[in-house]
């Protein structure tokens, strides 16, 4: 990826607070104008990471620049480019919405020939030009976080950090969310991290997977999900409520064929969930085992058979279960 092209590089990026290994030896590269995921368990070492990337500490070892800036040789002009807007929202609770962003403006050093109608256009943006005289504890938790992106974005920020920007809101307010990310993306570089893996999903131009200090895993979700699924997984939908007694049947057939399968697919299990009485997934290690539960099924029993696709929180559980000896640090 040419240096142009590249918002955030990280070479080597190293931890440790005591005896703890936060981070042991990152390397990836945000591409400019995406949305980059991080993703982690908690203990996985986001905030350590997102604390480094943002200046509010420095690595033991390794390189970060942030728009061709070193964030050590140059950390007032990196924070100048970002915009941060952490987990909890702060607002002067007996000032408007309007005072409350005219003084974090004014902060910024912008004078109100600029603030004035940057505020307007933002708000307008979002749909809450008309709630900028309420106070900020009369809005809702989904008003307040999207009052907050937009008080990051006052100064015209590269580089947007958004750290769990969803967390405790209803479905219909995360949604809201989702849109005004989308919006100001068009605008800035966004580095996202949550716990929602719908989020990411939907959001994400490429993601990072971050266990026990490592970079186990990075691409965008479509490349993420694609190596994921191994195993062979299929659903079947039936017409009668009859799961119960197939999955019966397919349960006996796997345990007299899988001796002939190869033996390396069997440290790989077959699994049948029953979700309803009419609906069971098959996870089947081989393609060749499927000829034997295809054979079971009555037709006339059947309304669909097709195959699965892994979503990302099957991943991200995949990736977070991992045993601390098995990780080796990848590059993206």
């Amino acid at each position: 990826m040419k240096s142009q092209d590249v918002a955030i590089r990280a070479v080597g990026l190293k931890k440790s607070f005591g005896s703890l290994q936060a981070l042991k030896g990152i390397d990836f590269q945000v591409p400019l104008g995406s949305v980059f995921c991080i993703l982690g368990s908690n203990g996985a070492g986001k905030t350590t990471l997102i604390n480094l990337l943002t200046t509010i500490t420095r690595p033991d070892s390794g390189r970060v620049e942030i728009l061709g800036l070193d964030i050590h040789q140059a950390p007032i002009l990196v924070r100048h480019n970002l915009g941060i807007v952490s987990q909890d929202d702060h607002f002067e609770t007996y000032f408007t919405i309007w005072e409350n962003l005219k003084l974090h403006a004014e902060l910024h050093g912008l004078s109100r020939a600029d603030y004035e109608p940057r505020i307007e256009h933002l708000l307008n943006e979002i749909g809450l030009w008309n709630r900028r005289h309420d106070l900020s504890d009369q809005l809702s938790g989904g008003m307040r976080r999207r009052v907050s992106i937009i008080r990051a974005l006052l100064h015209e920020p590269k580089v947007l950090f958004l750290d769990e920007p969803t967390t405790g809101l209803d479905p219909v307010a995360r949604r809201q969310i989702w849109e005004a990310i989308r919006q100001f993306s068009k605008q800035a570089t966004v580095i996202l991290t949550t716990h929602y893996m719908e989020e990411a999903d939907v959001l994400s131009d490429e993601i990072l997977m971050l266990s026990h200090g490592h970079m186990v895993m990075g691409g965008t979700p479509r490349e993420l999900k694609s190596r994921m699924s191994p195993q062979y997984q299929y659903e079947i939908v039936l017409k009668t409520p009859d799961a119960l007694a197939y999955q019966t049947k397919i349960e006996a057939v796997i345990r007299e064929n899988q001796q002939h399968w190869p033996r390396g697919e069997l440290a790989m299990p077959a699994i049948i969930k029953r979700l309803t009485d009419y609906r069971l997934e098959v996870y089947l290690p081989t393609p060749e085992s499927l000829t034997h539960v295809f054979q079971l099924i009555e037709p006339q029993d059947l309304v669909r058979f097709g195959e699965l696709t892994s979503n990302l929180e099957d991943v991200f559980v995949s990736v977070a279960t991992q045993p601390v000896d098995s990780m080796g640090d990848k590059t993206l």
